[in-house]
């Protein structure tokens, strides 16, 4: 069925570490721009729309979105060499989903 799982050297938990650092870098910059885009692009038009925020307050929707745009493309590459780590993982753990 499976081989017999081998001790893990420490290259093997170094490799572990990486992987796992880039994922908990990953994550919160996902949820920054998902926060980001959310709040540019459906609260504060929103709340103009009913009058709570001035008409001013639509010219803060371009830098959070440019904001945005550069988070996003910085968890991309974490996103890149979290998967590159993964490939290192692979090398003694060969089943992703348990």
């Amino acid at each position: 069925m499976f081989d017999d799982p081998k001790a893990l050297t420490s290259a093997n938990w170094n490799d572990i570490h990486f992987f796992l650092q880039w994922f908990w870098i990953y994550f919160p910059l996902v949820v920054t721009v998902a926060l980001t885009v959310l709040t540019a692009h459906a609260i504060i038009p929103s709340l103009i729309i009913t009058g709570h925020l001035p008409a001013k307050a639509n010219a803060v929707r371009l830098p959070l979105s440019l904001f945005a745009l550069v988070v996003f493309a910085a968890a991309v590459v974490m996103l890149v060499l979290g998967i590159n780590s993964t490939l290192d993982v692979a090398n003694f753990w060969d089943r992703y989903l348990i």
